[in-house]
């Protein structure tokens, strides 16, 4: 008997150990730092005749999963060469994905007067951000609107939503090494969204 309940005590301590021990692993965030090189892509019939091009995508910064599986990314996410109206200091994103797969990249920041007093605040929406589990893989449906030159704009004028379509949408994959890589890779993160349109 008093075996018995030594094996039995020993079963409950031995799941409690691997149930906290999966609770922490879940809870704790995850660092994430990768650069990637994949491939920048316009859809529709154009697109399919239209050179693709070669992007890089560095990301750093933390992943937070919730125990119910709600993911959050809070770090920084540089696509290569493009120029956005954010202070370069204040270019950190807090990133909650959607249950389709989603997160919308918004920037948060301020601007300054001469003398350094808060003048105001602004948000600057880019692009839509789609990745796998651990940010391994991305695709991002791109804003053109942001990609015009921003040098002659004014605030105003650099404050739009994310406009894209899928007739003639851009989209950067990676990693990918051609359009068709990318284009696989961007169903297989978009399945969700798709399958909600």
């Amino acid at each position: 008997m008093k075996t018995r309940r030594v094996i039995l005590i020993s079963l409950i301590v031995a799941v409690i150990a691997v149930c906290a021990a999966w609770v922490v692993y879940k809870i704790l965030p995850h660092s994430v730092n990768v650069t990637l090189t994949g491939i920048k892509y316009k859809l529709g019939s154009d697109g399919a005749k239209a050179d693709a091009e070669q992007a890089t995508v560095v990301i750093r910064g933390k992943l937070y999963t919730t125990l119910m599986g709600q993911r959050t990314f809070k770090g920084e996410i540089n696509i290569v060469g493009e120029q956005i109206p954010v202070p370069p200091d204040q270019r950190n994103l807090e990133i909650s994905f959607f249950s389709e797969g989603f997160g919308v990249m918004v920037y948060p920041y301020f601007y300054f007067d001469q003398r350094g007093a808060t003048k105001g605040s602004n948000s600057y929406v880019s692009h839509l951000l789609f990745t796998n589990k651990d940010v391994s893989q991305v695709a991002f449906l791109l804003n053109m609107a942001n990609e015009q030159n921003l040098t002659n704009k004014s605030e105003e004028d650099l404050q739009q939503t994310v406009n894209w379509d899928s007739e003639n949408g851009y989209i950067i994959a990676a990693p990918a090494s051609t359009r068709e890589e990318a284009l696989a890779l961007s169903n297989k993160l978009m399945h969700r969204y798709q399958r909600d349109e």
